[in-house]
C-alpha cells in the first residue's frame, strides 16, 4: 500500500518520471549499505528480535510519513519523504535476511519446498491487497488517510512478530574469524555456487531491465488514462497472478525439469512486458500484467527453494543478504532504471529494450548455466 501511495503521491506534485525513478535509489543505496551487516545479524543474533526490530522501525517511518503527509507536502519539501523512503531500506537491510533465515530454521528439510512456496504466496497475498487498495483509498479518502491506514496495518505485523513461539539464536560456529572473514564467506559461497549464483544473476537482470512496477503511474496517466483507481489494479494485476500460480506450486511443487521451467517463466515475463508496453488497452494491459506475475511467480518459488535447499542454516543470513543484494536491490535499482530509461529514450521504448535485455540473459543461461537448466527439485518435496 505505502509504495502505491507514495508513488502516486510523489507523481502528482511532480508529473515527472525521474522522481518516481528516485524513490527506488532513494531505498536502494542504503539497503544494499546495511544488507550484509543485517545478514551477518542474522547469523549470529536471535532472528525473530531482528525482524521485531526493523518492522517496528517501520511503524516510525509509516507515522512520520503520515505526518508529513497531513502537514503538507510540496516540491520543495519533497526530499524530507526521500529520507524516510532512505530510512526503510535501513530496515529491510536487517529484516530481508532474518526473515529468510527464519523460514528455514522453522521448517524441515523435506518440508522446504512447500514452506518457500506458501512464504511467496502469503506475501503476494498481501501484494495483491495492498495496491488495489492503496490506489481505491487513495482515491476516495486521500492520501492522508491512507497513509494512517498503513501504520495501523504495519502494528497489527508487530502484534504478530510478538505471536511467534519457541525460536531460538542460531547455533554459533567459529568464534575466532574476523567480521571480514565471516562477510566474505556468504559472498564466496553463492559466488562459486553452480546454481545460487546463475540462478541470482538470471532473477536480477530480469527485474532490473524488465521490470515496470515504477514506470507504471506513467502508463496509467499517459497511456491508458486512468486514475489512482486504476494504479491501484495495475499494481496488483502481477501479484494477483502470483498468487494464482503460488496456490497451484503449493498443491504440485516444481520438482523435475523446474530449473528449465523458470527459464522459459522469465522469457514468459519479458514477453508478458513487451505485449504491456505497446497495449493501448487497459483490460488488455491488466492481462498482461498478469501474465507477467504467474510466470515471475514460478521463477521465485524456484529461487527460494534453491535458497533454502543449497545453504546451511548457520549460512542462511548472509547468502540471504547476498540474495537480497541480487533480487532485492534490483527492484529499486530496477525502479531507477525505468525512471531514468523512460526520461531519456522514452516510455514505451524503455520497456521494449528492457525485455530484450531479459530476452538475451535467458538464452545465455540455456546453453551456459546447464546445471541450473538441469535442475531437479524433486528431492525438496515433502
Amino acid at each position: 500500500m505505502q509504495g502505491t501511495l507514495l508513488a502516486w503521491h510523489i507523481y502528482e506534485i511532480t508529473h515527472d518520471a525521474l522522481y518516481l525513478g528516485l524513490t527506488g535509489l532513494a531505498e536502494i543505496v542504503p539497503f544494499v549499505l546495511t544488507l550484509f551487516v543485517g545478514g551477518l545479524a542474522a547469523d549470529r543474533f536471535h532472528r525473530q528480535r531482528i525482524m521485531l526490530a526493523a518492522i517496528s522501525g517501520f511503524l516510525l517511518i509509516s507515522l512520520m510519513i503520515y505526518f508529513l503527509v497531513a502537514s503538507g507536502t510540496d516540491s520543495a519539501g519533497l526530499w524530507k519523504l526521500y529520507v524516510l523512503i532512505a530510512m526503510t531500506g535501513i530496515c529491510r537491510g536487517f529484516l530481508s535476511p532474518a526473515q529468510n533465515a527464519l523460514l528455514g530454521q522453522i521448517s524441515g528439510r523435506k518440508q522446504l519446498t512447500k514452506a518457500a512456496t506458501w512464504n511467496s504466496a502469503v506475501f503476494q497475498s498481501g501484494a495483491v491487497i495492498g495496491p488495489a487498495t492503496g490506489g481505491f483509498l487513495y482515491g476516495m479518502i486521500g492520501p492522508v488517510h491512507s497513509f494512517l491506514v498503513v501504520t495501523i496495518l504495519i502494528s497489527i505485523s508487530v502484534l504478530l512478530i510478538l505471536g511467534i513461539r519457541g525460536i531460538k539464536a542460531p547455533a554459533q560456529q567459529n568464534q575466532t574469524e574476523s567480521l571480514f572473514e565471516r562477510l566474505g564467506k556468504g559472498v564466496a559461497y553463492v559466488w562459486t555456487h553452480k546454481l545460487l549464483f546463475p540462478a541470482m544473476v538470471l532473477d536480477m537482470v530480469a527485474v532490473l531491465f524488465g521490470g515496470l512496477v515504477a514506470v507504471l503511474p506513467l502508463f496509467a496517466d499517459q497511456v491508458l488514462h486512468t486514475g489512482p483507481e486504476g494504479l491501484g489494479w495495475l499494481r496488483a494485476a502481477p501479484a494477483i497472478g502470483s498468487v494464482l500460480v503460488s496456490a497451484i506450486l503449493i498443491r504440485f511443487p516444481p520438482g523435475k525439469n523446474a530449473g528449465r521451467r523458470m527459464i522459459i517463466a522469465i522469457v514468459g515475463f519479458g514477453l508478458s512486458n513487451l505485449l504491456f508496453a505497446i497495449s493501448t488497452s487497459f483490460y488488455w494491459s491488466l492481462c498482461l500484467l498478469f501474465f507477467a506475475g504467474m510466470f515471475d511467480s514460478y521463477s521465485m518459488v524456484v529461487r527460494g527453494a534453491l535458497l533454502q535447499l543449497f545453504t546451511p542454516d548457520e549460512m542462511k543470513g548472509r547468502v540471504s543478504a547476498v540474495n537480497s543484494i541480487f533480487i532485492g536491490s534490483s527492484n529499486e535499482l530496477g525502479a531507477f532504471e525505468s525512471g531514468l530509461a523512460a526520461r531519456f529514450m522514452g516510455l514505451v521504448p524503455s520497456v521494449v529494450f528492457g525485455a530484450f535485455v531479459t530476452f538475451a540473459s535467458t538464452g545465455v543461461a540455456w546453453f551456459r548455466a546447464k546445471d541450473l537448466s538441469q535442475l531437479d527439485l524433486s528431492q525438496g518435496e515433502s
